[in-house]
């Protein structure tokens, strides 16, 4: 290994992917180091996640040595949390190319009153920077992912103007879209008129970039068996190809502050062996995800910086978020047939805004493609029909009722924003450590009344649009307060111009160490009320030109 690099990025997710290819394509030395490993490869894992007895996000990568050293938690109740009621439930893969291996690859951009939120509606905080300000890196960050999408239809929505099309058409509605659109489209719900609208997709609708075009094979989350929907090992393979090193299976342990209270260098343990090695860098950017970047920081406190690095502020590891999410099912009084495309192909985003933000979250709906999902799946339905004491099901008679069942079942889900709260946080488990001997995260975390009301509202929303479709059965949550994960954390590294209230700057430089960058998600003010990864590429396409003027700086 080298002993000294001019940019060492820790965390080959989307954004130090990314990070590491438009820096070496400027003839930069640039090392990647990622605490997971790259293999086996693709037709492996969907192997893995075809036998698997319980399909989670990270059954594809199972089985490994990955899974020991630098397990990826799959849920509230995996080991690899530290938290005493279960109520933080996201999940990320620790791997090569980050948790863009179990992402959907929806990719809609925030709209321009995301990004103020307080100014509006006196709740949260508003974003250093604006819609405006991140506009023109949106249509980098779409064409850099390969996004589908339809221009005149998201064209000024809310606001947020498009200065470029997208990259592709969209993906086409699966069948299902086009049967509940009548009924949808036009309707009216406490003032706000409905629309459906085709969500954007990091996931091709033509040849692109070198990859296949979707082909519906219905497992985009966690794994797609071709590789039509983006994932960042394509931009690791275009950092190496052009000449930045890849450290894999090197878990970063520890930043050492040096001089001028720069980041000196770099502390990683390398698995299996756990030989410990050290980098000395011009420029650090940590891009390891809202959980483990701040567990890094943490870990990295010394006699000068006793709170950890990048510190000062007090808010590193705080106002951890996510898109709290719940669903509803129902059974249609005609067929959609499901499971033929993507899992989702079109949202309801007609709550994204609006005055009522000042007293619930906003939220944006999905209209599901995969039956039931996770509220019956088509196995148990089976199981129901066959066991039912009252009248078992069996031969044509099954078959038929299971035709007639399966292809009408249909499914809404609804994702809210949750506010930044300093309680809601990532530190160190006191008592808790991995494999290697390092702390685990202890995750604090609760939804506040305000989101709660944003359920209750949603699933309001749910059973006027299930009246209008006529459904035949509806199943709701039976807990108003119940909810699943979108797998979008947020947070825990925030941005802003106050460096009391903030760890970094609005180019993501660090307000305490001049050479040290936090990209990702993490340095979100709040959640907005869209998946978050396109706002992260966009934010950090903003910050390469100060990362890399900061190596000139350095290196004086």
């Amino acid at each position: 290994m080298i002993e000294e690099t001019d940019f060492l990025i820790i965390g080959s997710g989307v954004c130090g992917a990314l990070a590491a290819h438009r820096l070496a394509l400027k003839g930069h030395q640039v090392v990647l180091l990622e605490a997971g490993e790259s293999g086996p490869p693709r037709s492996t894992l969907v192997g893995n996640y075809v036998t698997a007895s319980s399909k989670t996000m990270n059954s594809p990568y199972r089985g490994t040595d990955a899974t020991k050293w630098v397990p990826s938690p799959d849920g509230a109740t995996d080991p690899y949390y530290d938290q005493s009621d279960q109520s933080f439930k996201s999940t990320y893969t620790r791997r090569v190319g980050g948790s863009t291996w179990h992402w959907r690859g929806n990719v809609p951009r925030f709209v321009p009153n995301d990004f103020r939120l307080f100014s509006n509606y006196g709740v949260g905080i508003d974003w250093p920077i604006s819609y405006e300000d991140l506009e023109s890196f949106y249509v980098d960050a779409e064409t850099e992912l390969g996004v589908s999408g339809n221009h005149e239809e998201w064209d000024n929505y809310m606001g947020a103007y498009r200065s470029k099309p997208f990259p592709m058409s969209e993906i086409w509605e699966c069948y299902g879209d086009t049967r509940v659109a009548p009924f949808i489209n036009g309707l009216t719900i406490d003032g706000v008129k409905m629309s459906m609208m085709r969500t954007p997709q990091a996931r091709n609708s033509q040849p692109y970039d070198g990859r296949p075009p979707c082909a519906g094979n219905s497992t985009c989350d966690p794994i797609c068996p071709i590789g039509a929907k983006y994932d960042a090992t394509v931009h690791v393979k275009k950092a190496i190809d052009a000449g930045a090193l890849m450290y894999e299976r090197c878990v970063a342990t520890r930043l050492v502050v040096g001089a001028s209270r720069n980041i000196d260098s770099v502390e990683f343990v390398k698995w299996p062996s756990l030989e410990v090695f050290t980098i000395k860098a011009k420029v650090v950017i940590v891009a390891a995800h809202a959980i483990e970047s701040p567990k890094l920081l943490l870990l990295s406190a010394s006699e000068h910086f006793p709170d950890g690095v990048a510190n000062s502020s007090g808010f590193v590891g705080r106002c951890l978020m996510d898109h709290l999410q719940g669903q509803a099912a129902a059974i249609l009084p005609f067929p959609v047939f499901p499971f033929r495309g993507p899992p989702t192909t079109s949202g309801i985003d007609s709550f994204r805004d609006g005055s009522f933000r000042k007293h619930h979250s906003a939220f944006r709906m999905s209209i599901g493609n995969d039956g039931w999902g996770l509220v019956q799946g088509p196995y148990a339905t089976l199981t129901s029909f066959v066991t039912d004491p009252s009248r078992p099901l069996f031969g044509e008679t099954l078959k038929r009722e299971l035709r007639k069942r399966l292809t009408s079942q249909f499914r809404m889900s609804y994702s809210t924003e949750t506010l930044p709260d300093e309680n809601n946080r990532v530190t160190l488990s006191p008592n808790e450590l991995d494999e290697m001997g390092v702390p685990k995260p202890r995750i604090e975390f609760a939804p506040s009344s305000y989101q709660i009301e944003a359920f209750r509202k949603a699933q309001t929303v749910i059973a006027e649009v299930f009246k209008a479709l006529g459904a035949l059965e509806a199943k709701f949550p039976s807990d108003l307060t119940a909810y699943s994960s979108a797998n979008h954390i947020i947070g825990t590294c925030r941005m802003g111009s106050n460096p009391d209230q903030s760890v970094v700057a609005p180019d993501c430089q660090s307000h305490d160490h001049p050479n040290l960058f936090i990209i990702g998600a993490s340095v979100f003010p709040t959640a907005g009320t869209a998946n978050p990864t396109l706002t992260a590429v966009a934010v950090l396409l903003r910050s390469l030109p100060s990362i890399e003027r900061a190596r000139g700086v350095r290196s004086n």
